[in-house]
């Protein structure tokens, strides 16, 4: 059985800042290539592994890009600006250690933080908030712009956290935290989803597993992916906010880290398929949790329900505290029934008759 902590790791090694996602693109090949019928990548950079030859296509998608920073500049003294690719937030950025990738390789980076004024020197005013990014320089251990540009530090470079992922609490913990598993975790949910499909094919299903590229600043790539394969239909998985500390319950729908994949409802998703998710959840004993989406769900399914002509779409997400923050926090056990649960929903999809235009009426 694939184990789920040692393929985050092994994806969550490379960098895949949104626009620069090779690194990871070529992981999530050599993954994927274990237990897919064939694999492409498109013009856009979305990886997409193919099982079955039924007449009728399943999408399953999740992105692989990450958040992270682009220098914007580099000062005489050696010290750069930046700006932040995707969302963060400014809070957690200030005093940050990143690696500056100035190659294509794993160990192609350096070292850099992001500089930080003393408490000691600062007053009442400026303790009491953050500073805004754009007034924020990250320190590269130089001391001129020459030096900087010798290392390979340009405008365009990209930077991530210098974090790795681990455990949480003790070494056998189910929880683990680490950078931006929004959200690539959910991409190793797939290859669960992959292994299960594998032994047990749908009936009459093609299922295409798209690892997309490009979400975090506009769900392009599932844009494209879906224009392209036109699937009869889809499921999204990705990250949603948990209770955690100082997030009350009912501003995330009390979805709690370690009860299970949460289902989504609302007009982004097809009725029958969040009941066909539910329905196969309760029948198979996999924990789930449900979450009302009342309008956009600034997911991939958002996208890919309405592409061409529409399709039948869902949503199954991953519970996940502190998103956008260096040290987010999933559950293993999650992650496991959040493939389960795809599989065995893509497994009744091949059963089900489900149609995109139903006849109601003919004189």
């Amino acid at each position: 059985m694939v184990d789920l902590y040692d393929t985050l790791q092994y994806f969550m090694q490379a960098p895949s800042v949104t626009g620069f996602e090779q690194q990871r693109r070529e992981r999530i090949i050599e993954v994927f290539s274990k237990y897919c019928d064939t694999v492409s990548v498109d013009v856009m950079g979305n990886v997409i592994g193919t099982l079955g030859d039924g007449d009728r296509d399943v999408m399953l998608a999740g992105h692989y890009d990450q958040l992270g920073f682009m220098i914007t500049h580099v000062q005489d003294n050696g010290f750069a600006s930046f700006t932040q690719v995707g969302g963060w937030d400014k809070r957690v950025v200030y005093g940050t250690r990143v690696k500056v990738w100035v190659g294509d390789g794993p160990e192609d980076y350096i070292i850099g933080a992001v500089a930080v004024k003393a408490a000691h020197l600062t007053d009442t005013k400026e303790r009491d908030k953050s500073p805004e990014l754009k007034d924020m320089l990250l320190d590269l251990g130089v001391d001129s712009k020459e030096e900087a540009v010798k290392l390979g530090v340009k405008s365009g470079t990209v930077c991530t956290p210098y974090l790795d992922v681990t455990r949480l609490g003790t070494i056998d913990s189910d929880k683990i935290v680490g950078p931006a598993f929004d959200d690539v975790c959910c991409v190793a949910g797939l290859v669960r989803t992959m292994e299960l499909l594998k032994e047990n094919p749908p009936k009459n299903i093609k299922v295409h597993f798209v690892a997309t590229v490009q979400e975090e600043i506009g769900l392009r790539g599932a844009t494209i992916a879906s224009y392209n394969i036109k699937p009869w239909a889809a499921i999204a998985t990705d990250v949603t906010h948990a209770v955690a500390p100082g997030v009350k319950e009912n501003r995330v729908a009390g979805i709690e880290i370690g009860k299970g994949p949460v289902v989504a409802l609302g007009g982004n998703f097809t009725r029958a398929l969040w009941e066909m998710m539910e329905s196969e959840a309760e029948k198979k004993g996999v924990p789930c949790q449900r979450q009302g989406v009342p309008s956009r769900s600034g997911t991939d399914a958002w996208a890919i329900q309405i592409e061409r002509g529409g399709t039948i779409c869902g949503l199954i997400s991953m519970p996940n505290r502190y998103m956008h923050s260096p040290n987010e926090v999933i559950s293993l056990s999650d992650l496991e029934n959040l493939g389960k649960l795809i599989a065995f929903t893509v497994q009744a999809l091949g059963e089900s008759d489900l149609q995109h235009t139903v006849e109601v009426f003919r004189r």
